[in-house]
């Protein structure tokens, strides 16, 4: 009947019960009709073929239900082998259902995994693993680490997603960050790195790390290891790594002592770093030294402005010492120091300094801008180093008044150079002037030169 074609007939006397089912009714009718024999073996009780017959039907559900009530264990892998070579996508489907039941998985993982990876199947064997290990068990490691591995080889992207979920912790972690540094994800190699070589292998690449994971990190490291990474970061790349080891520093800079960061930025003469470094410290900070070296990199870098700022309004660095630094710094502007010689009283100082090094000018803005009550002082200062007189009278002359004439007077005095103020005090008596500083000093000058005093006392 069948080789004449006429397989209706003998679905008919099957239905009628006119044949008797096995198993080599079975081998004949399926060559004809692969559904008609699998009715057949059933009837038969031919399990092996029943669930050969299953798979290449494309109906797996019924493989595993089938076997667990006949009490028949298949070769399980032996049949996805051959489902995956016909249909991969059905392949993948039974894969998952192997391992789906609530007790034992129906077949080895790793083996299954194997019959994935013949067919170079990365996508599938991933969503097939992530759901048979979603209860990260202790045994389950080898296969996790199977898991990421493949991925980092294939889809890194994959793998850092995974990774990023936190749901394995089973893993090889050292062989797992070594793959993660060779695919490009330094951020996740850091995150599996302990040993202090590799993180500063890793770590100065800032360019592939987001600046803000990184600061983060760095909280996680002892004192001396980050202290060690800082280093080696500015070591390989300073232009590159700089702005980030600033930050790292500025954040943790109570822990790894002040001290020890400005040594690190000055080991590499880098007055940038500790510039922007002091700068975020330096207006809560008591300390002198970082008050000091915060002018001293302000000056390097051409802040002057900040430098201004801080010896303006800071009370905690030594005065003696940065009056001497910005004498050395011989900055092209001199205001800087003008300031702190003007707070701390250091005018003789300054006006000497000034007229040795030709800047006159600055004595005049000084005088003019700065602080005009100090022009005794000034006057005292310039008359000991043998200023000439034209200069003297004409700073007199220009800051009118704004000072305390007595206190002129005694400095000008102490040099016996008081008739040199004789016509400033002259031209203050023509205009009406009423104060008492001044009338005391013409008449001191006329008694001592026996000019007609006594009419001027009249």
């Amino acid at each position: 009947m069948l080789q004449q074609g006429r397989k209706q007939l003998i679905e008919k006397w099957l239905k009628e019960d006119k044949l008797e089912c096995s198993e080599e009714l079975g081998d004949l009718v399926k060559a004809a009709d692969p559904t008609l024999a699998l009715s057949v073996y059933l009837r038969a009780n031919v399990p092996n073929k029943v669930i050969q017959c299953f798979a290449e039907t494309g109906q797996f559900q019924k493989i595993v239900l089938y076997a667990k009530k006949v009490g028949y264990t298949p070769d399980y892998v032996f049949l996805l082998r051959s489902v995956m070579r016909i249909n991969p996508e059905q392949g993948a489907q039974f894969a998952q259902m192997l391992v789906q039941d609530d007790g034992e998985p129906l077949a080895d993982i790793n083996q299954v995994v194997d019959i994935f990876m013949e067919q170079n199947m990365v996508q599938q064997c991933t969503a097939f693993l992530l759901d048979a290990l979603k209860n990260n068990r202790p045994s389950e490691g080898p296969l996790q680490t199977r898991l990421l591995e493949m991925n980092l080889m294939a889809a890194p992207q994959v793998a850092d997603a995974i990774m990023g979920n936190q749901m394995f912790t089973h893993y090889d972690r050292p062989h797992i960050a070594s793959l993660c540094e060779k695919a490009g994800l330094l951020q996740r190699a850091l995150e599996h790195y302990t040993d202090l070589y590799d993180i500063k292998r890793a770590v100065v690449h800032t360019h592939l790390l987001k600046p803000e994971w990184l600061v983060t990190f760095f909280g996680t490291l002892s004192v001396e290891d980050t202290v060690e990474c800082l280093k080696t970061m500015l070591m390989a790349n300073i232009r590159q790594n700089l702005q980030v080891v600033v930050q790292i520093a500025t954040k943790y800079h109570e822990q790894l002592s002040t001290n020890a960061l400005i040594d690190l930025f000055e080991q590499f003469k880098s007055f940038e770093g500790l510039f922007y470094f002091l700068g975020s410290i330096v207006n809560f900070s008591q300390d002198p030294e970082v008050h000091f070296k915060y002018i001293e990199a302000a000056c390097k870098t051409g802040q002057i402005k900040e430098v201004e700022r801080i010896c303006r309004e800071s009370n905690c660095y030594n005065p003696e010492r940065v009056k001497n630094f910005l004498k050395e710094a011989k900055l092209t502007d001199q205001l800087p120091l003008i300031i702190v010689c003007d707070r701390f009283d250091f005018v003789h100082d300054l006006v000497l300094y000034l007229y040795r090094n030709n800047l006159q000018k600055y004595i005049e803005i000084y005088v003019q801008k700065v602080n005009p009550s100090r022009l005794p002082v000034v006057v005292g200062g310039l008359l000991d180093v043998d200023c000439s007189e034209d200069i003297i009278k004409n700073l007199i002359q220009v800051v009118r008044g704004q000072f305390s004439t007595d206190e002129l007077v005694e400095e000008v005095e102490k040099r016996n150079r008081l008739k040199l103020i004789l016509p400033w005090l002259e031209s203050r008596i023509h205009e009406s002037c009423d104060e008492p500083a001044t009338h005391n000093a013409l008449a001191k000058i006329y008694i001592d030169s026996n000019n007609n005093p006594e009419r001027f006392l009249k």
